[in-house]
């Protein structure tokens, strides 16, 4: 029996997972296959399933490969729409205002970049300028350093209803939806998520 980590994938080594990142990030293959046996021919084969980080990324170009452009923009572009959906009906409706609002987007963009940097951090096959100057590069990293400080602390602070927050403004989940999952009522759902936003603003 394979071992599954928390997220339900398989659990591989250090040297099995590099070796499928340079595979399928770096060099681009497709996901491998099981190979049917003869009595299942006319089946279609069975995906393998990759490593945590991997397989997330493989499933990304997977789901937007019938359109153009990166599937990265079309994954944010999608998430963007519903994110603003429900953060528009809440702000029309008055559970949050428009500082809540714009804190909400800072999170979606810090879990994004860091999320991103933990997903796939491919080769660097060519030298590549920043093309802003000699200070753009570190200038670059420092800023993504305290993003990453800044939303860990922000997690830390909202303690045990991070997963929850985070379907609300990264995944854009109805509050009400969100309630009904972690047992709560709609009112104490709205008051974590107004706390949850006024955190990111006192972090330093």
């Amino acid at each position: 029996m394979t071992d599954r980590n928390a997220a339900g994938l398989p659990a591989f080594s250090a040297a099995e997972r590099e070796q499928q990142r340079i595979t399928h990030l770096v060099l681009g293959a497709p996901r491998p296959r099981r190979k049917l046996t003869s009595k299942r021919k006319k089946t279609k084969a069975p995906v393998i399933r990759l490593a945590a980080g991997i397989e997330e990324r493989v499933q990304l170009r997977e789901d937007w490969s019938h359109k153009q452009g990166t599937p990265e923009t079309h994954a944010r572009a999608a998430a963007a729409a519903k994110i603003d959906g429900t953060l528009t009906r809440l702000q029309r409706s008055g559970a949050i205002d428009a500082h809540q609002a714009a804190a909400a987007e800072l999170i979606v963009a810090a879990h994004e970049r860091i999320t991103a940097d933990v997903a796939v951090r491919t080769a660097k096959l060519e030298p590549r300028g920043s093309g802003g100057g000699a200070n753009a590069a570190a200038a670059e990293r420092i800023a993504a350093v305290i993003l990453e400080r800044r939303y860990t602390d922000w997690r830390s602070r909202v303690g045990p209803f991070a997963a929850m927050m985070l379907a609300i403004i990264v995944d854009g989940m109805a509050l009400g939806t969100a309630a009904r999952r972690w047992r709560m009522s709609d009112r104490r759902a709205r008051r974590l998520l107004v706390e949850a936003l006024d955190h990111w603003g006192r972090v330093r």
